[in-house]
């Protein structure tokens, strides 16, 4: 099945890129939600510069409780010797640290994702590394990795081969009632222009409406978060926020529960802003317990 063809699982608009779409952000507990960082992808082909006689089938991906260390496997055939696994870890840490006999640090989960992305790992069978992909899903890219317990454990899942058609494997469990920002506002993002075909195209803004439960001093905004404009975070809020181009704010008590009512909305789309992706949108409140907030959207 091509994947440019109206039948193909991740189509848009019956294969209209330019279709209006709708993107909702919907969490009926933070309690027990969560948000997936992260998506991967691994590759069996043999490494250039490793020995044909080692080839690897398949590969997982795993993250530990309260110290958030990701973990990703390779499993090996070999013809001369028993199967062995190899392992990459890469750890939560103040700042990034480079590869170094299969082991690293990341601060941000930009970081995360551009070491998984790199070559070799370092050491004897550090090359295999080649074989992972990852990129962003619903995160910013100057996510701090630190606050290492915000992250679920994750069992060894396996991780499907590059283009498996539907959802590829995702990995690194935000948890919505743990992780904080601004000193005690729980958080949610939504990445606004995925399918990554129209990620860093141009999105115009129609309408949003939703609700933010048992929540104070709650707000929404929307950002462009390009990894070629990326800042490294300090730490505080409101600078890390500000290094972002800001397109849209709102109150929370501002958003309406129906369409067409909330500031902002473009009752004709030839009038709508026009954004220019990456865009996240994110939605953070002290106490909130459940949301449901939708936007409507037109790839321009």
């Amino acid at each position: 099945m091509s994947p440019k063809t109206s039948q193909h699982p991740d189509a848009i608009g019956n294969g209209d890129l330019n279709a209006v779409f709708t993107k909702s952000l919907i969490h009926a507990a933070l309690t027990t939600n969560s948000e997936y960082c992260a998506n991967i992808s691994f590759s069996t082909a043999i490494p250039a510069g490793v020995e044909p006689d080692v080839s690897p089938h398949a590969a997982t991906v795993a993250v530990t409780v309260t110290t958030g260390v990701i973990t990703l496997a390779v499993k090996n055939h070999s013809t001369s010797a028993a199967n062995a696994d190899v392992s990459f870890t890469i750890t939560p840490a103040a700042a990034k640290v480079d590869w170094s006999a299969g082991a690293a640090s990341a601060y941000t989960l930009k970081d995360v994702l551009d070491l998984i992305n790199e070559d070799d790992a370092g050491g004897t069978s550090g090359a295999l590394l080649s074989g992972f992909k990852a990129w962003i899903n619903d995160a910013p890219y100057d996510l701090i990795m630190s606050t290492a317990s915000s992250f679920a454990a994750e069992t060894a899942k396996y991780i499907q081969v590059p283009g498996t058609t539907g959802t590829p494997t995702q990995f690194l469990t935000r948890d919505l009632d743990v992780f904080q920002v601004n000193t005690n506002h729980e958080v949610a993002y939504k990445r606004l222009g995925l399918t990554e075909s129209r990620d860093r195209g141009l999105l115009k803004f129609l309408d949003i409406w939703g609700s933010i439960t048992g929540s104070t001093a709650d707000s929404i905004e929307i950002y462009r978060d390009d990894v070629m404009d990326f800042v490294e975070p300090v730490g505080t809020y409101a600078t890390d926020l500000a290094n972002h181009e800001m397109l849209y704010e709102l109150d929370g008590g501002s958003l309406s529960a129906s369409r067409g009512t909330t500031p902002g909305y473009a009752q004709d789309p030839g009038l709508a802003e026009v954004w220019r992706g990456p865009v996240v949108m994110q939605v953070h409140a002290q106490d909130m317990t459940a949301l449901s907030v939708r936007i409507m959207m037109q790839a321009g």
